[in-house]
């Protein structure tokens, strides 16, 4: 059953070694918006990922917190969804904005080749599994969450060296 977490919960089993997993995909993900970022060159855009990475690093803090105060600081445990959601926002519409700069068929073409594309689609598949664990998994237990943090790790890391290997 999957239970939803309330400000009155405190987690129980979280660990240190949780949350510095729990950073992985955030430095990952920042590597990433670095690198897109340097070629894109659009300041929307780049606010976009810095509240992205916003929301990541303060839902590690927020778990951090868990385990050496005992305390659900809830502000921090929401914050995610919403500057995501306005980040992620921001960058696409940075797209649509500046969409008669970008080369879309010079960016599919370097998805799409070895060895990026095999990256970006286990960050996909990744990405999917994350959905499902969201949708699925009691976000108040500690295997559940180190199950979301490894997917989540594992496939920001392959966004990550798919960006890197993209010719």
């Amino acid at each position: 059953m999957n239970t939803k977490m309330t400000k009155d919960i405190i987690p129980e089993g979280f660990t240190l070694g949780l949350a510095f997993v729990d950073a992985l995909p955030v430095i990952f993900f920042a590597g990433s918006m670095f690198l897109i970022g340097k070629g894109f060159s659009s300041t929307l855009f780049m606010i976009g990922a810095l509240l992205c990475l916003a929301g990541g690093a303060g839902k590690v803090l927020w778990k951090i917190i868990v385990v050496t105060k005992k305390k659900n600081v809830w502000p921090l445990f929401v914050q995610m969804r919403i500057l995501m959601s306005v980040g992620f926002l921001l960058m696409i519409c940075s797209i649509a904005v500046n969409a008669d700069r970008m080369k879309f068929a010079e960016i599919i073409r370097s998805c799409t080749v070895f060895p990026s594309a095999g990256f970006f689609l286990a960050g996909i598949l990744g990405m999917v599994l994350m959905t499902v664990s969201a949708l699925c998994l009691d976000s108040s237990d500690v295997r559940a969450n180190w199950t979301e943090q490894l997917i989540n790790g594992l496939a920001q890391g392959a966004i990550f060296l798919g960006i890197l290997f993209m010719k």
